[in-house]
């Protein structure tokens, strides 16, 4: 249902270079929240003052949210910068340390796309409850950075003993 929130799409794309980044609507999102928080804050009543203050404070986390990702083949390098508060975490992958981007099927009909990596956890870049989306984003880290893709949307069943 709220598969646009927190979305990431690919903001430029050419031949050695795939740069994606969060949509604007999870910051339009976030704001709202955090309006309607202070909204709540200013009518008085205890209950509204603390939804509000919870609403307002998760808000200006989502408000605040960037997340950039950048497949540079050019450089051999997958760049990370990530920012939340103002606070910014910054990665540099190289792009040797990634094995494939995969998209994947989850119980509840969720589908997960990420990047695979030799050494270290998983680099997730979005879910969906569609895998086209995920599918074509996949195929463009896959085309520039020369990672295998690997599309599993098949829903797995737990083998009961």
């Amino acid at each position: 249902m709220l598969d646009w929130l927190g979305s990431v799409q690919i903001r430029t794309r050419s031949e050695n270079r795939v740069e994606l980044d969060l949509t604007r609507a999870t910051a339009w999102t976030g704001w709202g929240l955090a309006a309607v928080g202070v909204w709540l804050v200013l009518l008085g009543a205890l209950w509204s003052m603390i939804g509000g203050v919870f609403l307002a404070a998760v808000g200006g986390l989502l408000g605040t949210l960037r997340r950039k990702l950048v497949f540079d083949r050019e450089d051999g390098l997958l760049r990370i910068e990530q920012r939340v508060l103002g606070i910014r975490r910054r990665a540099a992958i190289p792009l040797f340390h990634l094995r494939a981007v995969v998209v994947a099927a989850r119980r509840g009909g969720i589908y997960v796309a990420y990047v695979e990596r030799r050494v270290g956890g998983t680099i997730h870049l979005d879910e969906a409850r569609r895998p086209a989306p995920l599918l074509q984003l996949a195929e463009a880290i896959a085309d520039v950075a020369e990672l295998r893709l690997v599309y599993d949307a098949t829903t797995r069943i737990a083998a009961s003993d």
